[in-house]
């Protein structure tokens, strides 16, 4: 088995696949350090995803059960997952989130294109965040759903926007009580009270200190110089 650090957690994992092992290749680390866990996946978990999953490779498999297991006990370290696609824009990380299909990849990868020196997306799917000195740091992480699209790199968070489609492009700062509820909409469930109480813990301290915006956008460069207001406020 090989370690990985993944948000500055150490991790044990042995991929069976080589796509998932290539995926996780830049987050090997030679450190000689015991690791703060294991993480394993079954042979039989894999096949079951295959078997039931829409268009689901046993790579693929592999990397979501792995994916789910690191999300659970990353709240540990006041941490978890975020569906949003993370873009590091001049020295901080802004968290583009909305449903699959709504176009937070495609409004990152225009605002890559448009400022290629100062823009980089390091994840495009699952980002991980975690409250470390009471600062959210956001970090890269393997698990980048199916564009791969991810750089082992970290910063602190810029802010949160959520996305959907509009007539015009307008963005406003949004009121804590919306900020939960679309924040909880775009994260995996803890399934116990006390993982429950512990991921709010988390959110409440991000909502108290990172602003968050609801952004009403169509398809096009406009949009962009829309999005970037909420860098403005950092």
């Amino acid at each position: 088995m090989a370690l990985y650090r993944i948000a500055d957690v150490v991790v044990k994992m042995s991929p069976s696949y080589e796509e998932t092992a290539h995926w996780y290749e830049p987050y090997l680390t030679e450190e000689v350090v015991t690791p703060d866990y294991e993480l394993t996946v079954s042979q039989e978990d894999i096949d079951y995803f295959v078997e039931n999953g829409l268009n689901i490779t046993p790579a693929i498999a592999e990397n979501m059960l792995l994916s789910s297991k690191f999300n659970r006990r990353l709240l540990k370290y006041f941490g978890a997952f975020i569906h949003s696609s993370a873009l590091l824009f001049d020295g901080r990380v802004y968290l583009f989130s909305a449903d699959s299909g709504v176009g937070k990849s495609t409004l990152t990868s225009r605002i890559c294109r448009l400022y290629p020196d100062r823009a980089s997306v390091i994840n495009d799917d699952k980002p991980s965040i975690r409250m470390i000195d009471n600062k959210c740091i956001v970090y890269g992480t393997p698990f980048a759903g199916g564009t791969d699209k991810q750089i082992n790199t970290s910063a602190e968070l810029g802010a949160v926007v959520f996305i959907e489609r509009g007539d015009e492009n307008e963005i406003s700062r949004i009121p804590s009580s919306m900020a939960i509820k679309l924040l909880l909409a775009q994260m995996h469930k803890p399934k116990t009270p006390a993982g429950n109480d512990r991921l709010l813990g988390i959110l409440s301290q991000i909502i108290e200190n990172y602003p968050f915006y609801l952004l009403k956008c169509t398809d096009s460069d406009e949009a962009v110089c829309v999005a970037l207001e909420a860098t403005k406020q950092v």
